[in-house]
């Protein structure tokens, strides 16, 4: 098969590293993957092309183009894709309309949370506009696909749930070993620092635990436009070297061997890799009642769970989490799971089942 994906961009960020991974996945199983950037490429896009993965960059201005409609066609012409595979609702009216111009075969959508590309609401009615041109949608949890085909009437016969696939391997290599019962109990959260991760409840609470657990530390990883109101808000705590806020770090699976508990605190999510590539590590879960992370991170078992918003359920469940006897065999059980569900490989199957049938008309 020739499958073409369309993002945004490729900068760092999980669903651009799914893009990234299943094209490396599709260019390993014989197929020819090309990737299109809507905007502009990234440092994920030169990882492609290091692999010898084509990527084309749009560089589109905001607001509709009607012309972006025929520069996509002519480039799909060129490319001769049999798929062509879409990410988000923010590119898949443009890819929708472009690829029925030119009789792409298939067109597949992948939906990674339940809201529209930065909120904004009029994508989700071209989204709905163009479903007559998609062959399917795929969602990255139960969650999601649950509130799209319920609550926003997309067809529910088109509507698959792929659960999201990591590189398994840099995290096996050396996995974290939890220790509970200790008061130098080590939280840390990963992820860009945006008002969507919450990072601000997150600090107060880990203030109001650093009370209770009074050696405690938290480790904040990931930048962003928010990192420097982020340090203002950590010093203001007093907690100097206990609370320790970082700029971007390419090397997640030494940041979590380091750590006895990983923490989520964002208020929308649809499944973030970040969670599956801890649980990989070997770590307990602290998250906010999102998304897909219930339905990969089971409660008791592997993870602890608390509401969105609310910095006092936060530290409960951080306290709680902290002071469980168990955190080494929650650990065990979260990479087991891991190692059973996330592969990269079961991921990439799962595409391209859904590509041949696609393909096939089903």
């Amino acid at each position: 098969m020739r499958i073409v994906q369309l993002v945004e961009t490729l900068e760092t960020g999980g669903l651009e590293r799914i893009a990234v991974d299943l094209a490396l996945s599709q260019k390993k199983a014989g197929h020819t993957p090309i990737l299109y950037c809507l905007f502009r490429g990234g440092a994920l896009a030169d990882e492609a092309r290091a692999a010898g993965i084509p990527v084309f960059e749009f560089h589109k201005q905001p607001g509709f183009s009607v012309g972006m409609l025929f520069t996509l066609a002519r480039q799909l012409s060129r490319d001769k894709p049999d798929v062509l595979h879409t990410h988000n609702p923010g590119v898949h009216h443009y890819g929708a309309i472009a690829a029925s111009m030119v009789r792409v075969r298939a067109v597949v959508n992948t939906r990674h949370g339940p809201a529209t590309s930065f909120g904004r609401v009029y994508q989700e009615r071209y989204f709905r506009a163009v479903m007559p041109l998609t062959n399917r949608v795929v969602f990255v949890s139960e969650d999601s696909r649950r509130f799209l085909v319920e609550q926003r009437g997309l067809p529910a016969k088109k509507a698959s749930v792929i659960i999201n696939g990591i590189e398994l391997d840099p995290f096996l290599e050396r996995p974290a070993a939890p220790a509970s019962a200790s008061p130098r109990i080590r939280f840390g959260a990963v992820g860009r620092m945006v008002p969507v991760k919450a990072h601000a409840t997150l600090i107060d609470a880990f203030a109001q635990v650093a009370r209770r657990l009074p050696e405690a530390e938290l480790r904040i990883v990931g930048g962003g436009p928010l990192e420097a109101e982020l340090r203002e808000r950590a010093l203001k705590t007093g907690l100097n070297g206990r609370l320790r806020i970082e700029g971007i770090n390419h090397q997640i699976a030494d940041v979590l061997r380091d750590l006895d508990i990983f923490v989520m605190s964002s208020i929308s999510e649809g499944l973030p890799l970040v969670i599956l590539e801890a649980m990989a590590a070997g770590l307990p879960i602290v998250s906010t009642r999102i998304g897909g992370v219930p339905e990969v991170a089971t409660e008791d078992t592997v993870s602890f769970f608390c509401n969105p918003g609310n910095a006092e359920d936060l530290a409960e469940a951080m306290y709680r989490a902290a002071t469980n006897p168990n955190l080494a065999s929650m650990g065990k059980t979260a990479r087991e799971t891991a190692v059973a569900r996330f592969s990269l490989a079961q991921m990439w199957r799962s595409y391209e089942t859904v590509y041949t049938e696609s393909l096939e008309g089903k």
